[in-house]
């Protein structure tokens, strides 16, 4: 009866961290190199849930505890570990947005300069050089 509702737990997190990840990737909230990682991780919840005697040295004593343990630190990684892939994903969009915004801006002040024909940009002509 344990071992049983064991498997399914181990079942349901495998399938509802595959979900999450590819609900994230569809998003656009977490990149796809780091998809690749979680979805192994997803996919090894729910081998371990399909097939427990894989986590077990003898599976004729029921799995209950290793199974719970191994259950329960793989949950316990994956939330963690997902939130710094989500932060990672965040700050990758948002410095490849700021390099964009600061290429334009330079292209807007050398437009500038050449209209007024002056090159105040370059570090010779600054005060104090």
């Amino acid at each position: 009866m344990l071992l049983e509702s064991t498997k399914l737990v181990m079942m349901c997190g495998g399938v509802a961290a595959f979900l999450l990840t590819v609900y994230w990737v569809r998003s656009r909230n977490l990149r796809e190199k780091y998809a690749i990682g979680w979805l192994s991780v997803a996919t090894l919840l729910l081998v371990c849930g399909v097939f427990p005697q894989i986590l077990s040295i003898a599976p004729e004593i029921g799995l209950n505890y290793p199974t719970f343990v191994m259950g329960g630190a793989l949950g316990i990684i994956y939330i963690f570990c997902f939130s710094v892939s989500v932060s990672l994903t965040h700050q990758y969009r948002r410095n490849v947005r700021l390099t964009q915004e600061l290429a334009l801006m330079e292209e807007r002040v050398r437009a500038l300069e050449r209209a007024l024909g002056t090159k105040t940009s370059d570090n010779s002509t600054a005060p104090g050089a």
